[in-house]
């Protein structure tokens, strides 16, 4: 994989537009859904997603090809999310904030396999509640829960993504997952002994 994306690289620094398409149609979808999860605004995370390859590919020189070049990748996209955000209403993201699509607004929610309609409904109200909790996360914790529980990265490939110690993103983990669950106790979700579902927030 990591020989296969520094060829692409360097046919694209030889003006090869073919390669140019392979790189972007390969990580055009993971680009975009981490935007989402992060801004939590279809236009928004649109327009991220196309900053983040235009500013990708025009620094595509300093790419070291020893290291994954989606490790480089999903760093400029956490940092163009963050410093987004941060522009954004100094980092405030409302909780009740819908999604916004081609149908109008809507409030995020996730298909259940339940049969039971009273269940199902249930699970879709809770993980539209979790959706809420990880937009309520300050930036930082934010991007390593996406990265961990969407993108299941391992906490090694969070350090070398984000540049940051490995020691540190465990201890956003474990920091994240206790604001998650202060928040739904806040809302009589879970009493003192409950928690989410462990390592799957």
């Amino acid at each position: 994989m990591k020989r296969e994306d520094a060829n692409l690289v360097e046919r694209c620094l030889r003006g090869d537009e073919k390669a140019f398409e392979q790189l972007l149609r390969k990580y055009r979808n993971p680009v975009y859904s981490i935007c989402l999860r992060m801004v939590r605004n279809h236009a928004d995370a649109e327009d991220l997603a196309q900053d983040v390859f235009i500013r990708t590919f025009n620094v595509l020189d300093r790419y070291n090809p020893s290291y994954p070049f989606s490790s480089w990748l999903y760093r400029i996209t956490s940092n163009l999310c963050i410093d987004f955000i941060r522009k954004r209403k100094s980092g405030v993201v409302s909780l009740d904030q819908p999604l916004s699509g081609e149908d109008g607004e809507m409030p995020r929610q996730l298909p259940s396999d339940v049969a039971e309609p009273d269940r199902e409904m249930e699970n879709r109200e809770m993980m539209k509640m979790l959706d809420q909790a990880v937009g309520a996360l300050p930036e930082h914790y934010r991007i390593i829960v996406i990265l961990r529980h969407q993108e299941q990265l391992s906490y090694e490939e969070i350090s070398d993504n984000l540049g940051i110690p490995l020691g540190t993103v465990k201890a956003r983990i474990h920091r994240a997952r206790n604001m998650i669950k202060e928040y739904f106790k806040s809302r009589g979700l879970f009493t003192a002994s409950d928690s989410p579902d462990g390592d799957r927030i």
